[in-house]
């Protein structure tokens, strides 16, 4: 029995992908490499290995079958690893070889082939020339593998210089310069790959090689001067011969050095110096004069030429130019010259220089003014000291003037300035006459020069106009009217003609505003007498100015005197008094008021009185009215005076003249009333009581308030102090409360803002002696008590309990509604309130969040303050739309004083699925299914599909045959059958479950009906959920299996099974069902060999009404298609031939029975047959008759094709039979079909319709045919309809009875009888 149980054991099955599986090269060890996949029929636990030299480099888990990485892999050292994998099921073992392609990982970096790169390079190099190539090599593939360069680094600094191709070459992007540019590089050269992924991440791997270009020098350069540029100097008068200077240059081309030598290209002026070709000295060849020079500004500029000895690369010999500048310096060979000319028109030649000048001034010329008219310039040529003398004047008028300057460099303008202006006096001498000397101390040899001036004395008009008195006194009233004669004066003048005429004027301008004078005569009257006004300006003083002919001017003073009259008020001396006096000090105040009058002193116009006018309390003061001094009457004090006035009594005093009328004016007096400290603080209350929180830095404790009725600020502002108790932990600020009078001030008491008061290390209370004191002196004071409680602090954040906070399996479906958890809290402090608060909802579905503002699952949870974790009743919790519900709780302490108040943490709650969702079964392929009356036990006979919405084992399907009814055609009671068919174990592909319908036992081949099989889908959840469905089960009997023999092997036969089902289903309009393919047995070889048959296909033909066709009319049902006839012949069909029974010893009398019964049926048959074709009627004969004659005359070629319709001529395709008219009633019904099922034709002209094909491409078809005008001639009788018309109407049927319309598929049981 063991035996027989392990052969009948499957063994299990690798997946067919396990042959070749790939890995990642960088698969870290552990990890996981690739999963082994295989099947057992039976679900036996199965075990997994691993053998062979590779299997080294994996570790399997054997209950699993998981591979992972226990050695390092490698691609480039081993691409495939070879190993052989086996699977057990503890009875049987399956193994198979397979091959581990290993993927490559971007693990290696690209490799230089040489260590570095070192190269010369002429610096003349043309540009995008190739200089060396790089080679790196990567083992890795693809891009990994793909090796690309750059130039990272160039040194010195150089990025453009060079250019990197991507097949490594090196190339030059500018030009180089051994001189300009460096001699050498340093290039950092980076090979990189593509990149690609090594340990999970995109990566790029990189290496570097440094490579050393060394610049050639060509000669390309021209020769350099050093040293420039060049300048030098030579005395005047050298020698020839004399070396002055040497130029020296230098090879450009610096690492090559070429001979250079040197000539003189141009001198200016020329011939003056000469060089030597190989040294570059330059030396004097002709005689030097600096005053030749000048012109040059004793500068000789040569041209000096450097040629290289060798041609450069152009074939020409480099060379360069330079100037040099040799200034002739000077020695002292030349005497002083005088020119008569200006500076800058002067020629300076020898017959330009002059001994004489001659000029004229006019007498009494201006002292230290130059003599203009004289044009004297002095020049010494030579340079510097050589060039410098002094001038000096000589004769017998020498001392009348000097000379400017008194010494010249080389060249200077000479002035000649009058020192003594009496002695230019016409009348006493008309000529003046001087020598000029100009002296050059440093040339003993040639000193001095001398040139005469003579000076001509022109005449002026000399005298001015007198007065007879230097001032004169005048008088005239303010306000006099205009043209009042003030007075009379004149001048007299000694020179005569035009000189001695005068004219008089008045000046300044300010007194032309009051008075003006005759310029002829000299009188002075009134211009203006509004504006002379006395008090404003009592005199006037002016200039009284005579002119003579020659403008010359006498001048007198003039002081003009304003008679006062009455026209002023009293004026005070200030604007406002004040006065400070103490208060309660008795006749304190002593003040002198002022007033003045413009009007003339000494008049009663002038004379002042003083008075109170007005004024706040007034009756505490009088005033002496001649004086002016104003004093107080008895006491004041400062507290009895208004607060509004702060103090300040303001007095109106008058001051009023004696003139007529009296005029008068008032001022303010300020009496500032000081006030004294006569007033002590006064605190509020005696005794205050106050707390404090602990650990509160700076924390206020209480207010102390204390008054002073003292009236200032500086008696009544009060400063409070800690006295006694507070040990320096609390401190006493005195603050202003109350700004508008009078000021109030207030003790604030906090703790010392450095220090914590600690309630448990105490001390628990403090007694504190407060003051407050006044800043008057002397200081005031008054005293309080203040007791001081500490009090405990709410200071530390509430905690949630981990407990609490633990996750929540909560099940879908508001199963538990109400309060689903409470959160726990606690805080250390005694004294605390804790609220709970929801802060954020998050939604996951398989640890995805929704990240929706307004996910559903946001308010399926809510928390009261006392944290109680609540579910909704307004929503319902579902699994199937979240399964995680994450939510954030704040738990806060109202009382917390200090520190952070709130805690938050996260709670997960977890969604369990609830078996809320009823499997649901999907479409069946057909309601109503055909099975053979011979069908085996453990058939297929259909297949079920359902899925359930829940997961896990609540989703988890199994189907169960719970009920089969047998409902029998011949009305029978139908009658449950048990233990007729079953279902299979249920797989799960795709989300959905399914299962097969078996046949259990065997089918009762002597019931005549058909099969209601209830199916029930149950899922695996508490309580289960259960769905029907229903399937009906028609059973055929073995009878109406047709057999089909082909000329080709089974194996073929099965290939094209699909082909072979579609052609005969679309000819038969059947729903073929194949029994079986088998191979022409040994038996029947010899029968069937004339054929070449070789395999046999059992196929049963069956309406969808549940009818079948017999095996006998397929030949005749198959004429009317010849393509799909065609069709099965080119699949290999040779013959359709009805089933063969097997020899049984019972057959022959069953035999003769059922001949018997089918001679009697047949007798019958035609018997009525015979009565229902002669109640025909004669016209429809006749029409049938001329139907058969009609289609003698048309060729097969022109046969009509259409759809069946029987009861008409209509042919249904080429080369079918006629139709005939025949009424099919149910008396003519043998009991196999419904009564509006189809009905065949009764008539065929064919006995094989496979024979009659294959002679059709020889000989014409002799069938009868009709025309389409015959066919539309005859009605169609509605009786007569195709089976698919039959079928419709079935349907429909249905349709009205069931309420529900569809293709033909139902639940509902087919009412159809058994064959």
């Amino acid at each position: 029995m063991a035996n027989k149980g392990a052969s009948a054991h499957n063994p299990p099955t690798f997946a067919s992908n396990m042959t070749v599986v790939s890995v990642n090269e960088d698969t870290q060890i552990g990890a996981e490499a690739y999963r082994m996949l295989a099947y057992d029929e039976e679900n036996d636990p199965l075990t997994y290995y691993m053998t062979g030299t590779d299997s080294t480099f994996f570790k399997v888990d054997r209950n699993t079958g998981i591979v992972t990485v226990a050695r390092e892999l490698d691609r480039e050292a081993k691409p495939l690893l070879e190993v052989s994998i086996a699977v057990s099921d503890q009875i049987n073992r399956k193994s198979m070889s397979q091959t581990i392609i290993l993927e490559d990982a971007n693990d290696n970096a690209p490799i230089f082939l040489k260590p570095s790169y070192t190269i010369s390079v002429n610096e003349n190099e043309s540009k995008g020339a190739t200089l060396f190539t790089v080679k790196a090599v990567d083992s890795d593939e693809g891009p990994s593998g793909a090796v690309q360069y750059k130039i990272v680094e160039v040194l010195p600094n150089a990025p453009y210089l060079f250019g990197m191709q991507q097949n490594g070459s090196v190339i030059l992007n500018d030009t180089l310069s051994y001189a300009e540019k460096s001699t050498f590089y340093q290039l950092k050269i980076e090979a990189s790959d593509h990149g690609g992924m090594y340990n999970g991440r995109f990566i790029i791997q990189r290496s570097f090689v440094f490579a050393f270009i060394n610049v050639k020098d060509v000669p390309d350069m021209n020769p350099i001067f050093l040293n420039i540029p060049y300048q030098t100097t030579v005395p005047e008068n050298s020698s020839v011969g004399t070396t002055v200077f040497q130029v020296l240059a230098i090879d450009g081309d610096r690492g090559i050095k070429d001979e250079i030598t040197y000539t003189i290209q141009n001198s200016h002026p020329p011939g003056l110096f000469q060089i030597e070709a190989q040294s570059g000295d330059i030396i004097v060849s002709g005689s030097l004069n600096r005053e030749e020079l000048l012109d040059f500004n004793s500068v000789v500029e040569l041209q000096v030429m450097a040629k290289e000895k060798c041609l450069d690369i152009h074939g020409t010999y480099a060379s360069a130019n330079t100037s040099v500048s040799i200034k002739v310096t000077d020695i002292n060979d030349n005497t002083p010259a005088f020119y008569n000319c200006s500076l800058d028109t002067c020629n300076f030649i020898q017959s330009s220089e002059v001994n004489s000048f001659n000029t004229s001034i006019p007498e009494h010329f201006s002292t230290g003014v130059p003599i203009n008219s004289l044009t004297i310039v002095a020049r010494d040529p030579d340079q510097g000291v050589n060039g410098t003398f002094t001038l000096s004047l000589h004769g017998q008028d020498a001392s009348v003037f000097t000379i400017s300057p008194k010494e010249i460099t080389n060249l200077g303008k000479v002035q000649i300035i009058v020192s003594n202006s009496s002695a230019i006096d016409y009348e006493q001498r008309r000529v003046l006459n001087i020598e000029i000397v100009a002296n050059d101390t440093t040339n003993p040899t040639k000193c001095c020069s001398t040139v005469s001036l003579t000076i001509n004395i022109v005449d002026i008009n000399d005298h001015s106009p007198e007065f007879p008195r230097q001032t004169y006194i005048l008088f005239v009233e303010e306000h006099a009217n205009n043209g009042t004669e003030i007075g009379n004066i004149t001048a007299n003048d000694s020179d005569s003609g035009i000189f001695g005429i005068i004219t008089y004027s008045l000046s300044p301008k300010s007194i032309r505003n009051g008075f003006k004078v005759n310029s002829m005569t000299g009188v002075i009257t009134v211009e203006n007498g509004t504006a002379l006004d006395r008090e404003k300006r009592p005199v006037y003083y002016g200039i009284l100015q005579a002119t003579d002919g020659g403008n010359r001017i006498g001048t007198t003073s003039l002081e003009i005197v304003l008679k006062d009259i009455n026209d002023f008020h009293p004026v005070m001396a200030r604007d406002s008094y004040a006065a400070f006096i103490m208060e309660n000090n008795d006749n304190e105040l002593n003040i002198k008021i002022e007033a003045f009058d413009n009007d003339q002193e000494g008049t009663n116009n002038s004379e002042i009185r003083y008075t109170i006018a007005g004024g706040d309390y007034q009756q505490n003061f009088t005033i002496d009215s001649i004086t002016g001094v104003l004093q107080s009457v008895g006491p004041i004090d400062r507290e009895d005076i208004e607060p509004s006035l702060d103090g300040k009594i303001i007095l109106i005093v008058k001051a009023y003249d004696l003139g007529v009328p009296s005029l008068s004016t008032t001022v303010n007096v300020t009496i500032n009333v000081e006030d004294e400290n006569d007033n002590s603080p006064v605190f509020t209350e005696s005794v205050y009581n106050a707390s404090v929180m602990e650990n509160t830095l700076g924390a206020f404790v209480t207010l102390v308030k204390a008054s002073d009725n003292d009236a200032t600020e500086i008696n009544n502002r009060l400063i409070y102090r800690i006295e006694t108790g507070s040990t320096g932990t609390l401190l006493i600020r005195t603050m202003l409360i109350n700004k508008i009078y009078p000021k109030q001030y207030q003790g604030n008491i906090t703790v010392d803002p450095t220090i914590a008061l600690d309630y448990d290390k105490g001390p628990k209370f403090y007694t504190l002696g407060v003051s407050a004191s006044d800043l008057g002196f002397p200081s005031k004071s008054a005293h309080a008590t203040v007791y001081v409680s500490v009090l405990d602090m709410n200071d530390e954040s509430p905690v949630l309990d981990p407990e609490s906070m633990k996750d929540l399996d909560v099940m879908e479906n508001n199963t538990n509604l109400g309060i689903v958890r409470d959160i726990i809290a606690t805080d250390v402090d005694t004294n605390h309130s804790l609220i709970f608060k929801l802060v954020s909802v998050v939604c996951l579905k398989s640890k995805i969040i929704d990240a929706q503002p307004d996910a559903p699952c946001k308010d399926w949870f809510g928390l009261y303050e006392n944290g109680s974790l609540y579910m909704n009743e307004s929503s319902v919790i579902d699994y199937e739309e979240y399964d995680q519900v994450d939510i954030t709780i704040c738990v806060t302490d109202l009382y917390t004083e200090k520190n952070y108040p709130s805690t938050t943490g996260k709670l997960t709650i977890n969604i369990v699925d609830a078996n809320d969702n009823v499997p649901v079964f999907l479409a069946f392929e057909r309601v109503s299914v055909i099975v053979p009356e011979l069908a085996p036990i453990s058939a297929e006979v259909a297949t079920v599909k359902a899925s359930d919405n829940d997961t896990g084992k609540n989703a988890e399907i199994n189907f169960v045959v719970t009920k089969v009814l047998f409902i029998f055609s011949d009305g029978q009671p139908n009658k449950v059958l048990p233990e007729v068919f079953e279902a299979s174990r249920a797989t799960l592909v795709g989300g959905e479950y399914t299962a097969t319908i078996k046949i259990k036992s065997s089918l009762d081949k002597t019931l005549k009906g058909q099969y209601k099989v209830t199916i029930e889908a149950r899922d695996g959840g508490k309580p289960t959920l259960t769905a029907k469905s229903y399937l009906d089960l028609i059973t055929v009997d073995e009878s109406y299996k047709t057999r089909l023999e082909f000329g080709i092997a089974p194996e073929e036969v099965q290939q094209n099974l699909n082909e072979i089902i579609a052609v005969l289903r679309k000819a038969t309009h059947s729903n073929p069902y194949v029994a079986g393919v088998n191979a022409v047995g040994n038996e029947r070889a010899q029968t069937l060999d004339r054929n070449g048959a070789k395999a046999v296909m059992e196929v049963y033909f069956v309406y969808n009404n549940g009818t079948a066709i017999p095996p006998a009319n397929m030949n005749r049902i198959l004429q009317f298609n010849p393509e799909a006839v065609k069709e099965l012949i080119d699949f290999g069909l040779l013959n359709i031939k009805e089933p063969t029974e097997p020899t049984d010893p019972e057959r022959p009398l069953l035999a003769t029975i059922g001949g018997l019964a089918a001679a009697f049926v047949i007798v019958l048959a035609i018997m009525i047959t015979i009565v229902v074709c002669n109640r025909q009627s004669y016209k429809r004969k006749i029409k049938s008759m001329t139907a058969m004659n009609t289609a003698k005359t048309i060729t097969i070629d022109a046969q009509q094709s259409g759809p069946v319709v029987p009861g008409t001529n209509k042919y249904i395709l080429e080369g079918a039979n006629p139709v005939w008219n025949t009424d099919i009633t149910t008396s003519a019904d043998l009991g196999f079909e419904e009564a509006n099922s189809d009905s065949a034709s009764i008539n065929s002209l064919d006995e094989n319709v496979v024979d009659t094909l294959l002679e059709m491409p020889t000989k014409k078809s002799s069938q009868l045919e009709m025309t389409e005008k015959t066919i539309n001639s005859h009605s169609i009788d509605e009786k007569a309809k195709p089976l698919s018309a039959a079928l419709d109407d079935h349907d429909n049927n249905k349709e009205k009875t069931s309420g529900k319309s569809g293709d033909g598929i139902h639940k509902s049981t087919l009412n159809c009888t058994d064959i």
